[in-house]
């Protein structure tokens, strides 16, 4: 089996207390579809099984409003000493007391990491004092803590609410706590907003791997395991692996064969991919807006001239993505019989 993930990631629910502008999964407060929580605890035992998996990620939509039932599902992942992660918009942190309550009850839980989310976007619907409170009340309990802040050009957001916090700045210099910004993505929203000329996935310095795709698996609420974990996997039908609605992941994970496409892109990143189709077709346009691999990945899977470029000339690289796939401490767990045997090519 080519595929060997690492990390479990769970989009429990699509419903979320906020309905930011431009969502990647278009999440609001009045949508309702989530896996059945009967099958979260079903599906962290079913990855407790796969030996190559060490994180499940809980994630959404929201995945806090799951309340005492995220506590049970982190500490059954917790007791098969796998590590857990949450990513919220902290919506929760409504008061220094409220949040350290929350807090201690993740502690106890076995939480070991918490992304939060927030920016100009999130902010319409979660004050940035919310999220101060549940960074704090979350680092106060010796929980690994990463502060997400959107950027874009033009964009106001008083990012040094937290960059100046003398509080944040003990802990970032700790190392419990990490501050970064994230490039806020178009995604069918009704805002008109511009980048920087620096965010193009196109400059050389921002052609980087995808590590998630083929590493990272995802369940969402329609119970499709997914091939990555990035912004746009539910508009990918190619990176659906199947239905574990009534099979295990470990049954859909064994049906897979190997595609040299994921692959290339998990190595070398998607832009490379295209850089490719380019040498062979010099008038290609490249999408030099794009800003995020996740992007640049959907263009591919939607783009028929690429794919017939790629389907006619992968033999001229095929070797050495496969010698980087085998090779590259990333996959250095996918070793044993079938290291030695190239993948059936697939462009799906």
């Amino acid at each position: 089996m080519y595929l060997r993930p690492q990390v479990l990631s769970l989009i429990t629910t699509h419903q979320c207390t906020a309905a930011c502008d431009h969502c990647c999964f278009s999440c609001t407060p009045k949508i309702t579809k989530a896996i059945p929580v009967d099958r979260l605890h079903s599906l962290i035992d079913e990855a407790a099984k796969i030996k190559t998996i060490r994180t499940v990620v809980f994630t959404g939509g929201e995945c806090f409003l799951l309340n005492r039932h995220l506590d049970d599902l982190i500490s059954r992942a917790t007791s098969y000493n796998l590590r857990t992660r949450c990513v919220t918009n902290g919506y929760w942190g409504t008061s220094t007391k409220s949040a350290l309550l929350r807090a201690n009850r993740l502690k106890q839980a076995g939480l070991m990491e918490i992304n939060f989310s927030t920016g100009t976007f999130h902010s319409k619907y979660v004050p940035k004092e919310y999220i101060l409170n549940a960074t704090i009340a979350c680092l106060e309990q010796n929980i690994r803590t990463v502060l997400n802040i959107e950027i874009f050009k033009g964009d106001s957001f008083d990012k040094d609410f937290f960059y100046d916090n003398s509080t944040l700045i003990s802990y970032q210099k700790s190392g419990l706590l990490t501050i970064q910004r994230n490039v806020w993505m178009h995604n069918e929203g009704s805002v008109d907003f511009e980048y920087a000329k620096e965010h193009t996935r196109f400059l050389e310095k921002n052609k980087t791997a995808c590590t998630t795709v083929l590493d990272v698996i995802t369940v969402n609420p329609d119970q499709n395991l997914i091939a990555c974990c990035g912004l746009h996997l539910e508009k990918i039908p190619d990176l659906i692996l199947g239905s574990i609605e009534n099979q295990s992941i470990q049954d859909v994970l064994s049906k897979q064969k190997a595609d040299l496409l994921k692959i290339w892109i998990h190595v070398e990143g998607p832009e490379r991919v295209l850089d490719f189709v380019k040498k062979y077709k010099p008038d290609y346009k490249l999408p030099m807006d794009s800003v995020h691999v996740c992007e640049t990945c959907l263009h591919i899977y939607n783009d028929g001239t690429a794919k017939q470029i790629l389907l006619e000339n992968y033999k001229d690289i095929e070797d050495k993505i496969l010698e980087k796939y085998f090779s590259s401490l990333a996959f250095s767990h996918v070793s044993g019989e079938n290291s030695k045997e190239a993948p059936e090519i697939g462009f799906a």
